[in-house]
C-alpha cells in the first residue's frame, strides 16, 4: 500500500523523503523549485507518493490558479482560448484559415465559462518540464502505479480546494515522461499540444564549425548576422549572478509587455532575485557605450550536458542581437564547454529551426469531473492543439 503525503514548502516535502527525487533535473531540483515557490500563485503544495516509512517514489509539484490570478500562464481559460491561441492564428498563412479558426474561438469563448475553470495546475514553473518528478529506477508497472496513485491524489485535492479542472502542464514527448502520458491518458484526460521544447545539439567544436554545418546559402546568412553584429562594436561580457544589473530590468520588462504578460518593474526586479537563488547562474550579455543591449540569463547543467536559459532580452531595433547573444554567443561557450545541449524552450519555431534546433512536443492534460465542462475543455483543446502541430511543422520545413 502507499502512502500519500501533503507539503506546503518544497522543503518539507525534501525533508520527509523526497530529496532524491529533487536531485535529477535542474529545473525540478530542489533550488528551482525553492527559487519559484510562490511566484505563479501563494496557494500552492506538494503531494508525495512512495512506501510507507521509505523515500518517496514520486512527488507533484501543485498551484491554485483562479481564473482571477494575475499570473495567468497556467490558467486553463489562458492555455486554451487565450493569448497563445490568438497568436497561434494570427500567424497561419492563409486568411481564409484565419478566419475560420478565429470564428471557432470566439464560439468556444462563448461556450466555456472562465468563471467555472480554476484549476490544480501541477507545474514546473519557468519551464518546459512537467512538475511531476518520478524514480526512473522502477519498472514501467510500477512507475504506472505509482504515478496512478499520485494522479488520484491530486485530484482528490482539487475537489478539496474547490477547484474544477486539474492541469498537468508540459509533459514531453520523450521517454521520461512515457508512463505519465500513459496514466494521464487512460484516466480520461484530454491532450492538447502546447508547443515543443527547442533544443540544439551544440556538437560543434567552435562557432565557425557551427556555421559549416549549414548549405551554403543558409551559411552566408547566419555568418553575415554575425558580422554585422560584430561590426558595431559591442562589448560581450560573460559574468555570474552579477550580471543581472539594475540597467537590465527596463529591456526585460519591455520585452514582457510587448509579448504581452503582465509585468512592471517590481515583478522583474523579483524574478532576477529568484534566478540568482539558483546555484550557477551566468549571464551573457553585449554592452554599447549607450546602455545594454541585450543578455541571456542561463544555467549550466554539467552533470546532464544541457544548457538552460532563464532569463533574456534585448534591444527591439537590432535582430542581429538576439540571434548573436541568444545562439552565436552561447553556441561558441557551449562548444568550449566540450559539447552541450541548448533548452531554448517554445515559440518562434522557424527562427530555432532555421538555426539548427529539434522539437520536442509538449503536452498539457485537462479533466474535470464535470462531463460537459470536460467536453468544452476536449473542444478548446482540439483547437488549440491542431494550430500548434501546424505552427511547429512551419518551423520544421525551413530549409538548414
Amino acid at each position: 500500500m502507499l502512502h500519500i503525503s501533503r507539503h506546503a514548502r518544497i522543503r518539507d516535502a525534501a525533508a520527509h523523503g523526497a530529496h532524491e527525487l529533487l536531485s535529477g533535473d535542474l529545473e525540478r531540483s530542489l533550488p528551482w523549485l525553492e527559487a519559484e515557490e510562490g511566484r505563479i500563485s501563494a496557494d500552492h503544495h506538494y503531494i508525495a507518493v512512495g512506501r510507507p516509512g521509505a523515500r518517496a517514489e514520486a512527488l507533484a509539484v501543485c498551484y491554485s490558479i483562479p481564473q482571477a490570478s494575475a499570473h495567468r500562464a497556467y490558467a486553463s481559460a489562458e492555455v486554451l482560448l487565450g493569448r497563445p491561441t490568438d497568436a497561434l492564428i494570427h500567424g497561419l498563412p492563409s486568411e481564409v484559415e484565419s478566419m475560420r479558426a478565429q470564428e471557432t474561438l470566439a464560439r468556444l469563448r462563448r461556450r466555456l465559462p472562465t468563471t467555472a475553470t480554476d484549476t490544480l495546475a501541477v507545474v514546473a514553473p519557468g519551464s518546459v518540464h512537467s512538475g511531476v518528478v518520478s524514480n526512473s529506477q522502477f519498472s514501467p508497472a510500477r512507475r504506472r502505479a505509482v504515478l496512478t496513485s499520485l494522479v488520484d491524489a491530486v485530484e482528490h485535492s482539487a475537489a478539496e480546494l474547490g477547484l474544477p479542472v486539474v492541469e498537468f502542464g508540459h509533459v514531453r514527448d520523450d521517454p521520461s515522461d512515457r508512463e505519465l502520458h500513459h496514466v494521464l491518458r487512460s484516466k480520461g484526460y484530454t491532450g492538447v499540444t502546447v508547443g515543443a521544447d527547442a533544443v540544439l545539439d551544440v556538437r560543434f567544436r567552435d562557432l565557425d564549425e557551427y556555421f559549416t554545418s549549414f548549405r551554403s546559402n543558409r551559411r552566408k546568412v547566419l555568418r553575415k548576422e554575425r558580422q554585422r553584429f560584430l561590426a558595431t562594436g559591442p562589448t560581450i561580457s560573460l559574468r555570474g549572478a552579477d550580471g543581472l544589473t539594475d540597467d537590465l530590468v527596463d529591456l526585460q520588462l519591455a520585452r514582457y509587455l510587448h509579448y504581452g504578460h503582465q509585468a512592471d518593474a517590481q515583478s522583474v526586479r523579483d524574478r532576477f532575485v529568484r534566478a540568482a537563488k539558483i546555484p550557477g547562474l551566468k549571464v551573457l550579455r553585449a554592452d554599447s557605450d549607450s546602455g545594454p543591449l541585450g543578455f541571456v540569463a542561463f544555467y549550466e547543467d554539467r552533470a546532464r550536458a544541457r544548457i538552460v536559459p532563464r532569463l533574456g532580452a534585448f534591444v527591439r531595433n537590432e535582430s542581429a542581437c538576439y540571434f548573436n547573444l541568444a545562439y552565436y554567443e552561447l553556441i561558441a561557450h557551449a562548444a568550449r564547454l566540450g559539447g552541450m545541449h541548448i533548452h531554448y524552450g517554445d515559440s518562434t519555431y522557424e527562427a530555432k529551426t532555421a538555426r539548427g534546433c529539434a522539437l520536442t512536443r509538449l503536452t498539457t492534460y485537462f479533466r474535470s469531473p464535470d462531463t460537459n465542462l470536460q467536453k468544452l475543455l476536449h473542444e478548446a483543446g482540439r483547437l488549440r492543439s491542431e494550430l500548434e502541430e501546424k505552427a511547429t511543422q512551419l518551423g520544421a520545413r525551413t530549409d538548414t
